[in-house]
């Protein structure tokens, strides 16, 4: 029976055609990209340049890009010894090749001896563009025949670089912070005036009358660097040669519209004159064409006619079948929230969102980096939402799409994902409650985010107002670890102390638990431990030596010891560390900083507050100690505090007094300005 069974299968399956499918050609990265796909993105994870041993892992700022720059100047070095010894490093395994871990081309004088057309190709390959102008001179100069498309593409690459090599190329890890290392931020002109670019525009001019090439590379140029006179000079006499502009220079032409005319009216007119000229030549717009118009908009003085124009543009954009990018919406953002005030009764963001995330579904879940200002979306998005709508789904909204998929590439270095979270926790502070807050806030710092002084103190008005108590000890851990609690920031330090212990001492001693208050002293005694008290004289010192120095001239020398002065109290924070550490029942560090206070008031700023002083001498009268108990009472006499009557009240009910502790009790009830403390009957 089994075999009449098979053999009845084998027949079925004999009358099927075996059907091949076709090759699928696949790249060499496949398998790597398909695996990547599978990995999502958890948001809490620190990035992986700063995996390392644990307790390595960088959690300050500063530390974070220290680390981030020495493995880019590591790899630096690198790569100096392996072009260094370039022979040791012939034998290529991987597979792929990576020419990145080959050695770079190295140029022989050998090479250089006849000029001709492929020497310029090798020279502009290599980035070398000064080089290739000169041997472009030698070869015309001994008459050898150069191509036009060699001269153009020269030219071109001239034109862009501004008579200049390419700036090497950035190591991801100086990449993530260029704001810092290599850019100001401010846009101005720095065209190299008379320089090569336009001498071998006067030259090629010559060679090739009226091309249309050359006279639009020459105006890119110049309006990318911004010199916009000598560009419409050039737009001038094309138009008298009847040379027409291509869609790249008029993208250029209007991105710089307001860098051409001063006022709004002005800038709308020339771009419209633009668009109809365009029209006139059958030029189509392209997506750079509309960003551009909407940068230019952005740009422009505050005008209600802005939104109306925005949504307009993209209805064009939408007839003309060109999808917005990030970059598009990341403008329209900016022209309907100009400022903090305007555009907080509109619902624009939350449309442009629902937009983005169709378009992120429709493309299969993910996101083409298409314009150059698509970098900026995230962070705008964020902050219009924090300062503008101050809508906190949208702001989580924002967050969860920015973790989908890829989506976290369109944060482009470290200052706009600095400014992205400090907007983000600011809105959760304002407006949402500790249990949709700490999980944000425990997935996020230190690994993700940094956050910033001013960040943690509205984080701490943010514990303080909904009475966080269980987190009260663990800020002082989160400060140490984020490295905002040092002496080389001593003032901003010192700020955000006081603010902390201020959170710490609100309440009463009935409120907390013996276990917290001592949790409370722990953390105290923890900060005379980082910040040890330094008597004024000392201080005075360096002081003097730093005077000296500045006498001298030697400003950095100045400026260094003023940076590396120790940590310096004030009579705010003794006077907290006193309450914390009075309410834990320690009487030796309560009394050591009262001493401290005493032998260096005149140095200090405010004095000690009346509640830290009651504190010290419920204390006293605890340990039964008489003569500080009065030590105490004379600093509040001295001090003209209305406790003044509880104070000698709490001593005289409390401990049995001499004849001396009397004479000492009557003569502060005589000196004091407070009449009620004379009306205390001293037993």
């Amino acid at each position: 029976m089994l075999r009449l069974l098979l053999f009845r299968r084998c027949l079925s399956t004999a009358t099927k055609k075996l059907v091949v499918p076709e090759k699928i050609h696949r790249s060499p990265t496949s398998i790597l990209e398909t695996l990547n796909s599978c990995v999502e993105l958890e948001g809490q994870n620190p990035h992986y340049v700063y995996i390392d041993d644990p307790f390595l892992i960088p959690t300050v700022g500063y530390e974070k890009r220290s680390l981030a720059l020495s493995k880019a100047s590591g790899k630096k070095a690198a790569r100096w010894i392996i072009d260094k010894y370039s022979y040791a490093f012939q034998n290529d395994v991987a597979q792929p090749s990576i020419p990145s871990f080959l050695p770079n081309y190295t140029f022989k004088e050998t090479e250089f001896i006849e000029p001709d057309e492929s020497t310029i190709y090798k020279l502009i390959n290599w980035n070398k563009l000064i080089q290739a102008y000169e041997m472009y001179k030698k070869c015309r100069d001994d008459n050898i025949e150069i191509s036009d498309t060699c001269k153009f593409a020269l030219f071109d690459l001239l034109c862009i670089h501004n008579s200049q090599d390419p700036m090497q190329q950035l190591l991801p890890e100086e990449d993530w912070y260029r704001r810092e290392v290599n850019e100001s931020g401010v846009a101005k002109k720095t065209w190299k005036e008379n320089g090569i670019t336009e001498q071998f525009f006067e030259e090629l001019k010559k060679l090739s009358p009226n091309n249309n090439r050359v006279y639009n590379s020459i105006v890119c140029g110049m309006l990318k660097h911004l010199q916009c006179e000598k560009a419409l000079e050039i737009i001038a006499e094309m138009k008298e040669n009847n040379i027409k502009l291509n869609i790249v220079t008029y993208n250029w032409l209007l991105r710089s519209v307001s860098s051409i005319k001063e006022n709004y009216n002005a800038r709308w007119e020339y771009i419209l004159d633009i668009l109809n000229e365009m029209k006139t030549h059958g030029i189509r717009p392209n997506l750079k064409c509309f960003n551009s118009i909407l940068y230019t908009l952005r740009r422009s003085p505050l005008s209600e006619h802005n939104p109306t124009l925005a949504l307009s543009i993209v209805n064009e954009m939408r007839t003309l079948n060109i999808k917005p990018s990030l970059g598009t919406w990341s403008h329209v953002i900016m022209i309907f929230y100009p400022n903090d005030h305007i555009g907080s009764d509109t619902t624009i963001l939350q449309q442009i969102m629902d937009e983005v995330q169709k378009q992120y579904e429709e493309n299969g879940k993910h996101l083409e980096w298409i314009d150059s200002d698509d970098s900026e979306f995230f962070s705008n998005a964020m902050w219009k939402a924090t300062t503008s709508c101050r809508d906190i789904d949208l702001a989580k909204c924002i967050h969860r799409f920015l973790l989908m998929g890829t989506n976290a590439r369109f944060m482009p270095d470290s200052f706009k994902e600095m400014s992205y979270y400090n907007n983000f926790f600011k809105l959760l502070f304002r407006i949402d409650i500790p249990d949709n807050v700490m999980p944000y806030w425990e997935s996020l710092v230190p690994n993700v985010y940094s956050p910033s002084h001013q960040v943690i103190e509205e984080f701490l008005d943010f514990v303080s107002n909904w009475d966080l108590k269980d987190y009260f000890v663990r800020i002082w851990s989160d400060m140490v670890m984020l490295g905002l609690m040092d002496e080389k920031n001593a003032a901003q330090s010192r700020r955000l102390l006081e603010r902390y212990l201020q959170l710490l001492t609100r309440s009463n001693v009935t409120d907390d638990t013996t276990d917290r208050q001592q949790q409370y002293a722990n953390v105290g005694r923890t900060i005379l431990k980082r910040f040890p008290l330094i008597r004024h004289e000392e201080t005075d010192t360096d002081n003097d030596i730093a005077q000296q120095s500045s006498e001298r001239g030697r400003e950095s020398s100045r400026n260094s010891l003023k940076k590396d002065q120790p940590f310096q109290y004030n009579g705010n924070l003794i006077s907290y560390l006193i309450l914390l550490l009075s309410r834990g029942n320690d009487f030796d560090g309560s009394w050591h900083l009262y001493n401290f206070y005493q032998n260096n008031r005149e140095f200090l700023i405010n004095p000690l507050t009346d509640v830290s002083l009651m504190a010290l001498l419920s204390l006293c009268v605890q340990q039964k100690d008489t003569d500080k108990s009065i030590e105490v009472i004379q600093t509040i006499g001295e001090l003209s505090y209305e406790c003044l009557p509880q104070a000698i009240g709490l001593l005289n009910e409390n401990v049995k007094l001499n004849a001396k502790s009397r004479s000492n009790l009557k003569q502060i009830q005589n000196e004091s300005k407070i009449e009620a403390a004379k009306d205390v009957k001293i037993l």
